[in-house]
């Protein structure tokens, strides 16, 4: 990231960050997908009462010679 700015108040303190619109979105899919993998983890530890994938293949196949 590049030609980020700040902007200051009067102590000279910052207070606001601009950033090319490029950067803006850059950063706003990286933080989407990492929402996004905190969700399937958070998923993925809640998760019960599934089945395993090679028992739920062996159902359908079941079914389908039924």
């Amino acid at each position: 990231m590049k030609d980020i700015e700040s902007v200051t108040d009067e102590k000279g303190k910052k207070k606001r960050v601009l950033l090319p619109l490029a950067d803006f979105e850059k950063l706003q899919g990286e933080l989407e997908d990492l929402e996004d993998a905190l969700e399937l983890e958070k998923a993925r530890r809640e998760a019960s009462g599934f089945k395993k994938w090679r028992d739920f293949v062996r159902e359908i196949e079941a079914a389908e010679k039924a």
